[in-house]
């Protein structure tokens, strides 16, 4: 789904896989690789630099979609979070980063 995704938003964007590679620093063979599904395991960095580039986001390249939650699930969660946030010292402005990092622990639990 990853290869997938990340081909199709570099496609709709109108850049080579060499132009990828270059401006993301992910090596074009790594890249090709996680196009064509043979390696589909990447780190959270390399899907936020590709993501980065591509103008998507962590959970439109590894095909979450941020809507899977109801509003009424997503809004009791993200109050669960942040208070548990706030307990902990981390700033309001960095939770969207911790809520990137929740979600492809998710998503890398999903691929076991």
């Amino acid at each position: 789904m990853i290869g997938e995704n990340l081909k199709k938003y570099r496609l709709a964007k109108g850049i080579s896989l060499t132009e990828l590679a270059e401006q993301s620093g992910v090596s074009k063979s790594y890249l090709n690789s996680l196009e064509r599904n043979i390696k589909s395991n990447p780190s959270i960095n390399v899907i936020n630099r590709l993501a980065d580039v591509l103008d998507t986001n962590l959970h439109d390249i590894i095909g979450t979609g941020e809507d899977q939650a109801s509003p009424a699930q997503e809004s009791q969660g993200l109050e669960l979070f942040n208070e548990e946030a706030k307990k902990a010292g981390i700033e309001e402005v960095d939770l969207n980063e911790y809520k990137q990092v929740i979600d492809y622990i998710k998503w890398k639990k999903k691929q076991r």
